[in-house]
Parts: structure tokens; sequence; C-alpha cells
């Protein structure tokens, strides 16, 4: 499929990251590559004090001890990608629990864009996979709907491989016209993985029961090997209109790749977002 090259976004963007890497995930490319970086910003909205899955289930001390440690690890690869340090904020709110307060997230947000002044957005693609990335794509979908969020959306992919997916690569099932894609440079693809090392307890096997970290060497490899996609959120185009094929599949393989995930991960012994 033929897609559009992502055009320079101008004015001050603003990624929203559910977790610390998710900026270096899904957005690392163009942080990276922007010329004006005193115009880039980051929000992160959760602590990711549950990653890996079974830190969720540790002493509240050992949460904020993880907290502190995926705060200084986005600091450090948001630096990497050239920005400012005044130009990160951390909401803190506890990883996992974005969908059970829909209307302080969405406060939260819609302050924040304003606050700053945002004139283009990122947000997780409207079918990631984990429960924080749709709650943030939901809320943020609901208020550029209504008018309250008025900068341009793009929509970014953390979790675009599926194995429940013919071809297994879920931005293969969007409308071509809809998305917007950047090739990567080699100083700009440099930069996105030094910025995902960044994020040591995520790459690493932080905890002594761990048997692989939670971002694998194949996932950093295939993250920036290739482009970045992104899907230009149209408000009239809500939910599966966006999708070109699998309209009907997509929603429920998007259901069940989590579930399937965690049943592996279990019967393997190991556990991770």
């Amino acid at each position: 499929m033929t897609i559009a090259p992502l055009p320079v976004l101008d004015g001050r963007v603003l990624v929203i990251a559910p977790h610390p890497d998710d900026e270096s995930l899904g957005c690392g490319l163009l942080l990276a590559s922007r010329s004006h970086k005193e115009s880039s910003h980051i929000l992160f909205v959760t602590d990711g004090s549950h990653s890996p899955e079974r830190a969720g289930g540790a002493s509240e001390s050992a949460r904020r001890e993880l907290a502190e440690i995926r705060e200084r690890e986005a600091r450090e690869a948001a630096s990497v990608l050239g920005l400012p340090p005044a130009n990160v904020e951390f909401l803190g709110l506890e990883d996992g629990t974005l969908a059970a307060q829909p209307e302080r997230l969405t406060i939260a947000l819609v302050d924040y864009v304003r606050c700053i002044g945002a004139e283009q957005l990122l947000i997780p693609f409207r079918y990631d996979r984990h429960s924080d990335h749709l709650a943030i794509s939901r809320a943020v979908a609901r208020a550029h709907a209504d008018g309250a969020i008025t900068a341009t959306v793009f929509e970014y992919f953390v979790y675009s491989h599926w194995r429940l997916l013919p071809g297994a690569d879920v931005r293969a099932c969007v409308i071509a016209a809809e998305l917007r894609k950047l090739d990567p440079g080699p100083e700009a693809a440099t930069l996105k993985r030094r910025a995902l090392e960044c994020h040591r307890s995520q790459t690493t096997c932080l905890h002594e029961w761990q048997s692989r970290p939670v971002l694998t060497r194949e996932l950093l490899d295939r993250a920036c090997s290739g482009p970045e996609l992104y899907l230009l959120q149209d408000p009239g185009r809500p939910g599966r209109q966006i999708l070109a094929r699998a309209r009907h599949w997509i929603p429920i393989a998007h259901r069940l790749e989590p579930r399937l995930k965690r049943w592996k991960d279990r019967l393997s012994g190991w556990q991770g977002r």
C-alpha cells in the first residue's frame, strides 16, 4: 500500500505516553528528528509501577521504587531524544488504573493540552492492546470530537504486531489514505534505539524471577528497523471505520490477543506487560 509521508509537524507537539517507554517505541523517530526540540513535549500518564505484570502485586514500597526507576529512565530517554527537561511531565497515576477513572483522565489530559498550547497531539492507536493505552485514546477521541481539544491528533502504534492477524501487522488493515509514514534516517534511528535502551527496567531482567525482559531484543529490532506510521485522526471516522479490512475480526482479536499472551506467559512461568 502507498502511504503519504508524515508532514513536518510545526508548533508545539505533545506525545501522550501511557507508560515510560511508549514515547520511544511509538514516536522515537519523530522526536529524534524534530529540529525544534524546545517545542516537543512528553506527558507520561502512569507511573509504570506494574510492569512486569507481576510487579503490580509487590508491596507499595517496591512499586514506588519501580516508579522512581522508570521516571529516571524516562527522563534519560527524553534527554537522548533532545527534549529539554522542562518539557517532560508526569501525571503519576497508578499503572493499570486509567480505564477506571475516565472523567479524571479526560479532564487532566484536556487541561494539559490547553496549558502548553499543543497544536499537534500524538496518542496511542485506538486498538492498542493495553487498557491504559485504550483509556487515553478514547478520552482524547471524545474530547477531540466534542471540540474540547482542537489540536491535530495522530495515533501512534506501540503494539502493531498481532499474532492473530494474517500478516501479523495491524497497520496493514488501516485505510492507507489515513496513515502517514516517517522513514528512519540513520541518525534518528540510532537515537531511537539509544532512547529505548535507557529504559533498562524494561529492556533487561530487572527481577531475579524474570526469564526475559519486557521489551525483548526481537521487539526492539522490529521497532527500530522500520518506519513509524501514524493514523491521522478524523472524528468523523470513529472506531473500526478507519479499517480497510478485517473490520469485524480486529475488535475480536484485539480482546483475545492480551488474554492469549497472559496464558502463554503463565504457562511458561513468566509474567510481563
